[in-house]
């Protein structure tokens, strides 16, 4: 295993742990947070090519544009890939990351062998899309509320008990440059399901979600499966949002055993 970290050219922070002969795992984080949120996975995936980046605007890397939208964070994916030489990629995107991943796997088909929309939102509510934008305003005010995020991505219980990952990730959210966050909190809040052509993804999907996620909710994840041809959707009955994290062994397990055709 060979590993390497630098910034492409459009400045985009990237971590690849390279291993011969394997397909890469690219995952993509959510809004507000960074690389390091993976790193569960890429520790559970060691046998395995892993890429773990930085959004724009996000952790290291650097954002220019006054606005961002899907079209952007999908070209960062590809002049990233064209960087590392790589032609096929298994995609996991998380939250705003898995509207990003069905973007990718849509627009770009013949890079994505597998992918997995992992807490993805879709056909929300109109009061579940006033809220998200009540949200978006409170915070555009107000800074980003961590201890408030903490408590509907976590379950107490495992904060309590995990001191370290509280603080980890509160860390990486108050840490976040607040307009950079902004044009992306501001894409994510406002999502319409028309921004993506969910039915054009044509490689084997995973549609999956936390039973305890009240932003992406199983609701969300079987109407996604229902949309999606070739696709499995997976409800982890425990956790909420960052069930990825609090959650990570089983949420692996299934991530494997999908990879390896065994869902």
């Amino acid at each position: 295993m060979s590993f390497h970290e630098g910034l492409d050219d459009l400045g985009t922070y990237y971590q690849i742990r390279k291993v011969d002969g394997t397909t890469p795992i690219l995952f993509i984080h959510g809004v507000g947070l960074d690389h390091s949120m993976w790193s569960p996975q890429t520790d559970f995936f060691k046998n395995q090519t892993t890429i773990v980046y930085d959004l724009i605007g996000h952790g290291y890397s650097t954002c220019t544009q006054h606005e961002v939208n899907f079209e952007d964070f999908s070209f960062q994916i590809e002049s990233l890939l064209q960087i590392l030489r790589i032609q096929k990629v298994i995609i996991i995107g998380f939250s705003l990351g898995g509207l990003i991943a069905a973007h990718f796997s849509s627009t770009r088909k013949h890079y994505a062998l597998k992918t997995v929309l992992f807490g993805t939102i879709f056909n929300r509510t109109d009061e579940q899309q006033k809220k998200a934008v009540e949200r978006f305003i409170n915070v555009k005010e107000t800074y980003l509320n961590a201890p408030q995020q903490l408590d509907r991505w976590f379950n107490q219980g495992y904060l309590s008990s995990h001191p370290d990952i509280a603080e980890k990730i509160a860390n990486i959210l108050n840490n976040n440059n607040h307009n950079d966050f902004l044009k992306s909190y501001k894409l994510f809040a406002h999502f319409e399901d028309k921004l993506i052509e969910f039915k054009q993804i044509e490689a084997e999907t995973l549609v999956c979600t936390a039973k305890g996620d009240v932003g992406s909710t199983p609701d969300m994840t079987n109407q996604l499966g229902e949309i999606i041809s070739n696709s499995k959707v997976i409800i982890f009955d425990q956790g909420k949002h960052m069930v990825g994290i609090e959650c990570a062994e089983e949420v692996n397990r299934v991530f494997s055993n999908f990879i390896e055709g065994k869902l």
